[in-house]
């Protein structure tokens, strides 16, 4: 399995929080969702505090899909069509909080988050560019969380998963 780092909150669901301590180097679904408890951050950031500004690196691309492009279900993407839409790249999957729930004027649907391990990145508008080229090709992702001081919020009683590329470390 390819590895991510990701630093946690100490706290779950609280959108004005900007303190990310908890360092997690994530190696298996299971580490992830021990992590994905907690509201998370996908960059180290100086002194642990989210802030485009304060963005020092990134080992992976976190991208939200709350699948809010179609009211069709036949039109609603799930991870595997992500991995479909990039054979042999390895990601991870966290299911949101509100996975096949209500979720504003949107009826329940697969929402997730999907994680790609990348070569670390130390420039902010890099990562973001990285983002935008993923999304241009993969509309599916939510556009408005494209920048390098993203989070996500934690999930009580969180699902994850793995998806192993062709070219993952552990073959």
């Amino acid at each position: 399995m390819k590895h991510i780092t990701i630093y946690t909150a100490n706290c779950r669901d609280n959108p004005l929080n900007t303190c990310y301590p908890d360092k997690h180097i994530i190696k298996s679904a299971d580490e992830l969702k021990a992590a994905a408890c907690y509201d998370q951050v996908f960059a180290e950031y100086r002194n642990n505090h989210r802030a485009i500004d304060d963005f020092l690196y990134s080992d992976c691309l976190p991208f939200d899909c709350d699948n809010d492009h179609s009211e069709d279900s036949e039109e609603w993407v799930t991870p595997a069509d992500v991995e479909q839409a990039f054979p042999g790249v390895s990601f991870y999957v966290i299911y949101s909080r509100h996975h096949m729930k209500q979720k504003n004027k949107y009826s329940p649907r697969p929402r997730f988050h999907v994680i790609f391990p990348i070569e670390p990145v130390t420039d902010s508008n890099a990562y973001r560019s990285l983002k935008d080229s993923v999304i241009a090709f993969f509309p599916y992702f939510d556009t408005n969380a494209k920048d390098s001081a993203r989070f996500f919020f934690g999930v009580k009683s969180p699902v994850a998963e793995y998806h192993g590329g062709a070219k993952d470390e552990s073959e």
